[in-house]
């Protein structure tokens, strides 16, 4: 028997929620991190994967549960990435959570990529 998916309305809890980042080529490596939530309060860590090293987002949930933050990057050539981000929370019909971000980079490039809901992964001790 298959959960029934949250109402669309709802806005996703993504407090201990592990992500992915949605890449074309599901076989690339890709980045993946866990989200954490505090009252509006709305930080996450991002672990490597593809071209990414380590990166972590601190921001703030709005009323409307999409999510303003600043993050920044280290990507494996030693690359610092930085910029702030409007990140749109919602269930898929599936009822993951899939998170859209809007970024802009302090280098003023612009962007939009998804993140999406995955089980916790197995990592060694």
């Amino acid at each position: 028997m298959t959960a029934a998916a949250p109402e669309p309305s709802a806005v996703p809890d993504v407090d201990g929620v592990w992500f992915q980042l949605v890449r074309d080529d599901p076989s690339a490596s890709t980045p993946y991190g866990q989200y954490h939530r505090e009252d509006d309060l709305v930080w996450a860590e991002f672990y490597a994967g593809g071209s990414l090293r380590s990166g972590r987002l601190v921001g703030r949930m709005q009323p409307d549960g999409t999510i303003r933050g600043a993050y920044c990057l280290l990507t494996a050539d030693g690359e610092l990435v930085s910029g702030e981000c409007r990140s749109i929370p919602e269930y898929d019909l599936r009822g993951n959570i899939r998170i859209t971000d809007h970024f802009r980079r302090s280098d003023g490039t612009r962007g939009v990529s998804s993140i999406e809901q995955i089980p916790a992964p197995i990592r060694e001790v």
